[in-house]
């Protein structure tokens, strides 16, 4: 008898430990908020969005710009023949908030380095009703130029408020600074900006995507805001961005100093990056 109130008293025991882990487990779970996905990318065209990579993983980009598409365009196959700027770069991210990178830039042989850290992320159950993130770039043009490298520095830094509105629709806000260590002739060193941007989810693997940099106060000689109009496709292991826009530059830093174009005059260009993660740990 007394043996078969000890085999009892265990199970009884073993069973009130095992739902009272399970019972922990549950609460555990349920603190878990999982973050809102705002964009599909890391960038937009040029901007950065508040995206960020998880840690262990490689996004590779490929980004291209040609020709403006309405001169000469017959001659020019839609601005196809001149390729204006290729950009090449790697990011990683090292945790779940925080990315490293660096790139190259065909146009002057520009090398850059960027991070991008995220403050605050959208929750899903609304706790955290936005995301921000800090972004630096710093670039240094490496083409034969008979000038010191100190005056090819450029360096930006910005702020990415962003929002999941809906489902279907994200915004985002980013206030931009960039810094030119040598300004062109009639330019200026410090530059000033307050991005927008938007996705718009079409469906499961295409969306819309605007960008649009209005420069504040000081401008160079000759810019113009830029703007850009593009489309994702997403296909499982690639995010194809086509798109339509009137910079060919892909560094904040330079689209607020270079671009030259009106898109809404019909001063646009044909251009697509590609996005590829791999997963490294």
């Amino acid at each position: 008898m007394k043996k078969i109130v000890k085999i009892g008293s265990l199970i009884l025991l073993f069973t009130l430990s095992s739902l009272c882990v399970q019972a922990q487990m549950e609460r555990e779970k349920a603190t878990i908020v999982e973050p809102v996905t705002t964009f599909s990318t890391p960038g937009l065209m040029a901007q950065g969005t508040t995206r960020q990579l998880a840690a262990g993983n490689l996004n590779v980009t490929i980004m291209h710009s040609f020709g403006i598409a309405t001169r000469n365009t017959v001659r020019n196959f839609f601005g196809f023949d001149n390729v204006q700027n290729v950009r090449l770069g790697m990011d990683v991210g090292l945790t779940d908030r925080w990315s490293v990178g660096i790139g190259r830039s065909s146009q002057f042989n520009v090398v850059d380095l960027r991070s991008k850290l995220a403050l605050l992320q959208q929750k899903t159950d609304g706790s955290m009703p936005l995301s921000l993130s800090l972004k630096g770039d710093l670039g240094v043009i490496t083409q034969e130029n008979n000038r010191p490298i100190e005056d090819d520095i450029s360096t930006m830094v910005s702020a990415i408020f962003a929002r999941k509105v809906n489902d279907s629709i994200s915004l985002q806000l980013s206030p931009i600074y960039g810094y030119f260590s040598r300004a062109p002739q009639g330019g200026h060193n410090n530059l000033f900006s307050v991005g927008l941007g938007s996705e718009i989810r079409l469906s499961n693997r295409y969306s819309l995507i605007v960008e649009y940099f209005p420069v504040i106060g000081n401008k160079n000689n000759g810019t113009q805001n830029a703007f850009t109009l593009g489309l994702n496709i997403e296909t499982g292991g690639h995010v194809f961005q086509l798109f339509f826009t009137s910079t060919e530059w892909h560094l904040e830093q330079y689209v607020l100093a270079s671009n030259s174009e009106q898109f809404w005059a019909g001063d646009f260009r044909f251009g697509f990056n590609v996005n590829r993660i791999f997963d490294l740990w």
